[in-house]
């Protein structure tokens, strides 16, 4: 075998090296849970969590009984497993800008922002992560 050849080969295989694999995802686990404000559910908005030591966040759209399930890369598949930011954020417009009745109580602005936020969750990459949280005015 030449010289060339083999560096062909070599060249073949390191580029082969990365083939198969999906892409950069981290692993996530599955999350879902409640959202309410000092007590009663929240009717809409979303929910976001940032992984504290970097990677992609997870959202989830909060439903009329204040339920939510998290996706990160695909529908459902929850977060990426570690401590993380809470985000919610709520609408009291619709999307033509006319008014919509108020359901969903006001929170305090501290909690729509990644760098204001006071709510953190532990999500574990083993069993069930099922979090019941409540904002406090």
């Amino acid at each position: 075998m030449s010289n060339r050849s083999g560096l062909l080969l070599s060249l073949g295989m390191l580029l082969c090296f990365g083939c198969g694999q999906p892409d950069d995802r981290l692993p996530t686990a599955r999350v879902t849970g409640t959202v309410a404000f000092d007590g009663k559910p929240l009717t809409s908005g979303n929910i976001m969590f940032f992984p504290v030591s970097g990677g992609k966040h997870a959202v989830g759209m909060i439903g009329d009984d204040g339920a939510f399930h998290l996706s990160t890369y695909e529908s459902g598949d929850g977060a990426i497993p570690g401590e993380h930011k809470v985000v919610i954020q709520v609408s009291h417009g619709s999307p033509d800008g006319t008014a919509v009745p108020q359901k969903t109580p006001r929170i305090p602005v501290k909690y729509s922002q990644r760098n204001t936020t006071t709510l953190i969750a532990e999500i574990t990459a083993e069993g069930e992560n099922q979090l019941n949280l409540n904002v406090l005015p």
